[in-house]
């Protein structure tokens, strides 16, 4: 059963220690569309000091119920 699903979104600045800064956000929707991680990607690059999209990955987190 789906219980939540996180993307981590990685940028490159020269501002960050070894060039590189991951942000995870949790509880996006169940399962997102490639256009819709390229613009919340977008919002963020818009809302940077120069950063650089370096990756982003989507994990989705579900439970298993043992019977």
């Amino acid at each position: 059963m789906w219980k939540k699903t996180s993307i981590i979104v990685t940028m490159a600045n020269d501002n960050y220690p070894n060039g590189k800064r991951a942000k995870t956000f949790n509880n996006i929707v169940e399962t997102p569309t490639k256009e819709q991680i390229a613009l919340f990607t977008q919002g963020l690059l818009m809302l940077s000091d120069g950063d650089l999209l370096y990756g982003t990955e989507v994990i989705k987190h579900n439970t298993l119920d043992v019977k």
